[in-house]
């Protein structure tokens, strides 16, 4: 795509929630970015990809600071490193010319889709390491995340309102539902490039056989002693006190880091939400066969299968 096209084409937006207060986005062309991309997106087709690279790939919320981390520390094959915001090899928020300047192997980020990506990762083979998340809580965490970073998105809307907007994909990202059934696509189409799929619910229950299974796919010799040293040290508990200083919010809380849980949409979904997010999954996964975790220990359920069990503590 023609940069200087993207440039002509890019604009910020106040895109309103149901209830009419608005969120400040990025539009280039007819998708949607965060407001702190403007002066990355431009330039991102001129990034250079290396055949060692290492692409962790995730919407937004869905483990990528957690992955990034567990990664850095495999590579290392130590649990002592300098404190490094994973923000900093984000493909869309640092100009290439930064990234360029990384040493290899370079554990990079991102939230774009498969075909926003330079070309050349496809052609180079990189590894490539793809995160999902269970959309109720992955939608609780945005909302958060959304309202915290104030500076950027200006939101001050409710958790009843923000999610139409998550559901209808009118979001800094898109839709959620496009963006999974897109690399439902992309995992089945090339069997040849090297992709490790990660379910963020399968790294909280287990995380010493996920970490030891991560590792296995960058080609590291992982012992069990040292997956739950990697564990520990990268465990919710450890990170948001270690990183959380990075970006906070006007309260003090670290942005990034609020619970970590899983079930704790069943907190702030009404029966209705519920009822409602089930419809558009059942509408928009109709011909998916991806299947999540709701709660710890729960069986992983796909549209077809029964209604999520609502818990207790739903409103």
């Amino acid at each position: 795509m023609d940069c200087g096209r993207w440039k002509l084409r890019m604009t910020f937006v106040k895109q309103p929630d149901a209830g009419g207060d608005t969120m400040t986005l990025l539009k280039v062309d007819n998708s949607l970015y965060p407001p702190f991309s403007a002066d990355v997106i431009n330039g991102l087709t001129s990034l250079e990809i290396r055949e060692d690279d290492i692409i962790i790939c995730a919407y937004p919320k869905a483990g990528t600071h957690w992955v990034w981390e567990i990664s850095r520390c495999l590579l290392a094959g130590t649990t002592t490193l300098p404190l490094v915001e994973k923000d900093n090899n984000m493909i869309e928020c640092v100009p290439s010319a930064t990234l360029d300047a990384l040493p290899s192997p370079r554990i990079l980020n991102t939230h774009l889709t498969f075909d926003q990506l330079p070309a050349e990762i496809r052609q180079k083979r990189c590894q490539i390491i793809y995160i999902n998340r269970n959309p109720k809580d992955l939608a609780v965490s945005c909302y958060h995340h959304h309202r915290k970073l104030t500076d950027f998105y200006q939101y001050e809307g409710s958790w009843e309102n923000f999610l139409p907007l998550f559901m209808d994909g009118k979001l800094d990202y898109g839709s959620w539902f496009a963006y999974v059934t897109d690399w439902e696509r992309v995992v089945r189409e090339n069997p040849g490039l090297p992709i490790h799929v990660m379910a963020y619910e399968d790294l909280k229950q287990d995380p010493v056989q996920q970490i030891a299974g991560l590792g296995k796919f960058l080609g590291q010799e992982v012992s069990e002693q040292f997956a739950t040293s990697v564990a520990d040290k990268c465990s919710f508990v450890n990170m948001k006190s270690r990183k959380g200083q990075f970006e906070t919010g006007s309260d003090g809380e670290p942005i990034m880091y609020r619970k970590g849980e899983v079930g704790d949409w069943t907190n702030w979904f009404t029966v209705l939400q519920n009822e409602a997010m089930d419809g558009y999954l059942r509408q928009h996964l109709a011909e998916s066969s991806l299947k999540f975790k709701y709660t710890l220990g729960s069986d992983l359920m796909g549209v077809n299968d029964r209604d999520v069990i609502i818990d207790a503590n739903m409103n």
